[in-house]
């Protein structure tokens, strides 16, 4: 297999790897622990050219192995862990499945397909969660491969489950002693290509992220305005995190600066930290969704950005669901204006709300 980029990732417990190879699985010489792939709801069926048909002809039978898994979560989440694979001709110890949702067909409505980007992006999280409780349960996870979730049969395109995938990847490797590397693994050129670039943006970002957080270290948490102008206040709710981070990361990427919780924050002074942040931006953006209506916290952030308005801080609200404001977020938001992305797909109107953030910034 051709490897088209590695990232390695600073932990707690040392070095880590995030690597993107291209090539067939049935040349797969390096052993995993885990190999994940990914099929349509309770649909085992070995397809010829698909990974389940490749992994069916060394031996590997991924129905016989869903009947009896280790764990199983596939009625909360539709996830599960196998039991160890017996006489593997692969070097592959157990299978993790991940069960998809075709976006590609028979969606009626805008709506259904935004639920359903939404809860594919909830699913990768419970997947990677559910391999924390494997490890906590002495399950062996040194080395992980994973495919291009959904990108077969399932039609979901690479540009929608990179991030989503880049990001709970670089988080489950910080906070999980025992793992130490991923693989993304595909036999797509174009795939691994695309794949392959999200990640060297995304792996820039965390490291340009990690020096301006060392350069900070033992200085006043107000950020000069001056050396970060223009700078991105991003306000979103955790139950968002996933959606900020990819937007965080194209705002970035275009070159713009961004100030969000957890990754700037002064953990020993929190709600100075925010104060500060909101105190220095050029531009508030701020994540409405069903989640950040219910957030006290994101409506404290929006009340304190609102005091500028008069002192050339820029609003950009941006609605990821079709949620109505409720009185307190009409009170603040009803004269500004805000972008629409609840009508998918997801990954192209974050895109164009960068574009136009980009235009207020020159």
């Amino acid at each position: 297999m051709d490897t088209m980029t590695e990232a390695r990732i600073d932990t707690p417990y040392g070095n880590k790897t995030i690597s993107v190879q291209v090539g067939d699985i049935r040349d797969l010489r390096e052993p995993l622990d885990i190999m994940t792939i990914s099929s349509f709801r309770r649909g085992y069926r070995p397809t010829r050219g698909t990974l389940l048909g490749a992994l069916y002809d060394y031996g590997i039978d991924t129905y016989r192995l869903s009947q009896r898994p280790a764990i199983d979560l596939r009625d909360l989440c539709d996830i599960w862990l196998s039991d160890e694979v017996l006489r593997p001709r692969l070097p592959i110890r157990r299978i993790g499945c991940v069960e998809m949702v075709s976006l590609a067909r028979g969606i009626p409505t805008c709506t259904h397909r935004n639920q359903q980007e939404q809860g594919i992006i909830r699913t990768i999280h419970a997947y990677f969660s559910m391999l924390d409780i494997a490890t906590a349960s002495g399950i062996p996870a040194r080395r992980l491969g994973l495919p291009i979730l959904g990108g077969g049969n399932q039609g979901i395109p690479v540009e929608l489950i990179s991030i989503p995938v880049i990001n709970e990847c670089m988080a489950y490797l910080r906070r999980n002693e025992e793992t130490e590397t991923i693989r993304v693994i595909t036999h797509s050129q174009r795939q691994a290509s695309e794949f392959a670039r999200r990640l060297d943006e995304s792996y820039a970002v965390l490291h340009a992220a990690g020096r301006e957080q060392a350069r900070m270290v033992g200085e006043p948490a107000a950020i000069d305005p001056a050396e970060r102008t223009p700078l991105v206040f991003l306000s979103y709710s955790s139950r968002d995190k996933n959606v900020a981070d990819n937007l965080c990361a194209k705002i970035e990427a275009a070159g713009m600066r961004v100030w969000y919780a957890p990754r700037d924050v002064d953990l020993h002074d929190y709600a100075s930290s925010i104060v500060a942040a909101i105190d220095s931006c050029t531009h508030f953006v701020v994540i409405l969704s069903r989640n950040s209506l219910a957030s006290e916290h994101v409506l404290n952030e929006v009340d304190l950005a609102f005091q500028k308005l008069g002192k050339g801080t820029q609003f950009a609200p941006l609605k990821i669901d079709e949620e109505e404001l409720g009185p307190a977020f009409r009170y603040y938001l009803s004269r500004q204006h805000w972008m629409d992305a609840h009508v998918p797909p997801l990954e192209r109107r974050l895109d164009e709300f960068v574009t136009k953030l980009i235009g207020t910034a020159g």
